[in-house]
């Protein structure tokens, strides 16, 4: 009686376990939705029908970004590596606005980071129905001493 018992509630918890990516799915689905239907003058989208694009491509973008990092020294000489995530909106008219550190490693890199952000070109802005609007970016930057 008891094995009976053991593999019912393993049956439920397997079922309860389905759900879950179920629920996400629908979250995610639903909060894609309220963004695309409740635009407003300042707002910023997480998903658009047309996603910003860099001219050059995801290359280009990292190869600009990259050529305007330099290792902070203090950062180099404590051995500091690792990777930071930056996020930053891609406004209506294509540039890059209020990049903020997600995830960072320390301040010396988390700061050349937000500075490289800052001057990058412009983007190919994302649209939604065919207009401009402004959409979430985020980037995931390594840092790797050569040794």
């Amino acid at each position: 009686m008891k094995i009976v018992n053991e593999n019912r509630n393993l049956s439920k918890l397997k079922k309860l376990f389905n759900l879950i990516p179920v629920a996400l799915l629908l979250l995610v689905f639903h909060t894609s939705a309220n963004a695309q239907t409740s635009e407003t003058k300042d707002e910023v989208l997480a998903v658009a029908d047309e996603m910003p694009s860099y001219p050059g491509g995801p290359k280009a973008l990292m190869d600009e970004i990259y050529k305007n990092i330099t290792y902070p020294v203090d950062a180099r000489e404590k051995g500091i590596e690792g990777r930071v995530l930056v996020r930053f909106v891609i406004d209506k008219d294509g540039k890059a606005t209020q990049p903020a550190i997600s995830k960072g490693l320390c301040p010396s890199i988390d700061n050349v980071v937000l500075a490289a952000i800052s001057k990058i070109s412009r983007f190919a802005p994302g649209k939604m129905a065919g207009k401009p609007v402004s959409v979430w970016y985020a980037l995931p930057l390594t840092f790797k001493l050569f040794k």
